[in-house]
């Protein structure tokens, strides 16, 4: 018995080619999709043509393939030139920083050296040695510390540099045909180079920078020194009022240049021996003038000086007592001057013996050379400069002392008259203005 069919199935055919028939031998209606067309017969495929896409297919994929390596091949090839490139150009900047890091730390460690030698004379003189103040250990403390620096600097230096590269002739283009990872290899082996260069610069700038700081540590210690010494000078010079104005000028002096830090290449081992006798040519004027103001063997000898300086209008007077000034001694009255218009405007007068002698005696030729000499001091004062310079004397130092001496009512050998005439009668009115 042949089944039913069902919707949509198709029937086959009975064997011997007649058609199925359903029930009692009614004809079967095929039914197709709902259609009642019967199917198209089916088409056998085209095997060659078929194979020939598949063919075309793979030598296209392989071609890609190859194109693609190709490109990759080419891309990194550049990659690695330009890497090789830019490590010979970071190579030579590195180098060139490594060859200026040694000439730096060169250059510092001559400065500090020079520095080092100058502190170390100072630290080297007897009155260092003897200088008891905390600066002075503090400037100790500082130069071992720079000569310690020094050392190490030197062992910095002796460190090989690299040689500079010749940048123009290390970037020429690789040798056709290099290989990418040669290349690679090469740019690494020059940023290795690169980073060594560049460790030893930044090793010599620290080893040059640690110089440097320890040389301003001692030159700011060697000012802290100089200035607490030139501070206990002054102290001195303010303790000590009746030492000579010469032994205080010359003591300012120094102290000027102690206390001045652009001044430190003056302040060496010299200069504070200089510094020294100084400030015991003070303290011994002082211990003179002390002794000899209560010493009743010196009365007369400061009459002398107090009637100079109550002549002199405030222009300051040291005196300096001797056998013999200006070549003259006993039986001779002899002095001089000295005068400076600096630090105020000061003057050195110096007489011989035979002054004290006669002013004891009451020779008034003796108050007329006193007179004579403290007029030579009045020549630094505003109002009598231009008198002593201008035409009635023309600056003739004698000439000017004398008539001085004279307007004072000294009309004496003494007063000058002797040794170099009278002047006239213009000129001692003229000095008369200097009061």
């Amino acid at each position: 018995m042949i089944p039913e069919p069902r919707y949509g199935e198709r029937v086959d055919p009975a064997p011997d080619g007649a058609p199925v028939g359903g029930p009692g031998g009614a004809p079967v209606i095929a039914h197709d999709g709902g259609f009642g067309l019967p199917p198209f017969p089916a088409q056998p495929p085209a095997p060659r043509r078929r194979r020939a896409l598949r063919v075309v297919g793979i030598v296209a994929a392989l071609v890609g393939v190859v194109a693609l390596l190709l490109g990759g091949f080419y891309g990194w090839t550049v990659v690695a030139d330009q890497r090789r490139a830019d490590a010979v150009s970071l190579l030579a900047d590195r180098e060139s920083g490594a060859v200026e890091a040694h000439g730096a730390l060169t250059a510092r460690t001559r400065s500090s050296q020079a520095e080092a030698d100058r502190v170390r004379g100072v630290i080297g003189s007897g009155p260092f040695a003897a200088d008891t103040d905390p600066s002075a250990e503090s400037l100790r403390t500082a130069l071992g510390a720079l000569d310690l620096a020094l050392f190490e600097a030197g062992e910095a230096a002796a460190t090989p540099v690299p040689a500079e590269t010749d940048e123009q002739a290390a970037a020429d283009p690789a040798p056709a045909f290099t290989l990418p990872w040669e290349l690679m290899s090469e740019a690494e082996q020059l940023e290795a180079d690169a980073h060594r260069a560049d460790t030893v610069a930044t090793f010599l700038l620290a080893t040059a920078e640690a110089t440097d700081d320890a040389e301003k540590a001692v030159v700011d210690a060697e000012a802290g020194y100089f200035s607490s010494l030139a501070t206990r000078a002054q102290a001195e010079i303010d303790a000590s009022p009746l030492a000579s104005r010469k032994s205080q000028v010359d003591l300012s002096y120094l102290i000027d240049t102690a206390a001045d830090p652009g001044q430190a290449d003056y302040r060496d081992g010299a200069f504070l021996t200089s510094f020294q006798t100084a400030q015991q040519a003070l303290r011994d004027s002082q211990a003179v003038e002390t002794m000899e103001a209560s010493d009743p063997a010196f009365a007369t000898r400061r009459e002398i000086e107090e009637y100079a300086r109550s002549l002199s209008a405030g222009v300051v007077l040291d005196f300096v007592w001797a056998p013999e000034v200006n070549g003259l001694g006993e039986n001779w009255l002899s002095g001089t001057a000295e005068t400076y218009d600096s630090d105020g405007g000061w003057s050195i007068i110096s007489l011989n013996y035979t002054v004290e002698e006669a002013w004891a005696d009451g020779d008034e030729n003796a108050r007329a050379l006193v007179a004579h000499e403290v007029g030579h001091t009045q020549v630094i004062r505003d109002v009598c400069e231009p008198l002593f310079t201008g035409p009635v004397f023309g600056s003739e130092h004698e000439t000017w002392a004398t008539a001085w001496s004279i307007s004072l009512g000294f009309d004496l050998p003494g007063s000058g008259i002797e040794a170099y005439g009278r002047p006239t009668d213009e000129q001692i009115a003229t000095a008369a203005e200097c009061r």
